[in-house]
């Protein structure tokens, strides 16, 4: 089925017990994963494992390189003070949304 790519994902996550994404828990930041998020042609929602990193510079420059590449929004998944400056590029070239 062909999928249609919606957005690139930046999640901080926890990897003790269960891997959790970290917002505003309190939960230690154990890495970073990046997800491309798509749409199949039935209409269902997926989200796509990209990669893992354990430092958010090389998992933020993939997850905005890919937003440009695709054309597609960046959707920051990561508490505020850890969310890294954006480039200039990005901030002409696409969306970035942070949830809070």
């Amino acid at each position: 089925m062909p999928k249609h790519p919606i957005a690139v994902e930046l999640e901080a996550i926890n990897r003790e017990g269960e891997t959790q994404v970290v917002r505003d828990s309190g939960l230690t930041v154990q890495g970073y994963s990046v997800y491309l998020r798509a749409v199949e042609s039935s209409g269902l929602a997926l989200a796509t494992w990209v990669a893992d990193y354990d430092t958010i510079g090389p998992a933020y420059q993939l997850a905005e390189r890919l937003s440009l590449a695709l054309a597609i929004p960046l959707t920051v998944l990561v508490p505020e003070p850890l969310i890294p400056v954006q480039s200039g590029s990005t901030a002409t070239a696409g969306a970035i949304t942070t949830a809070s």
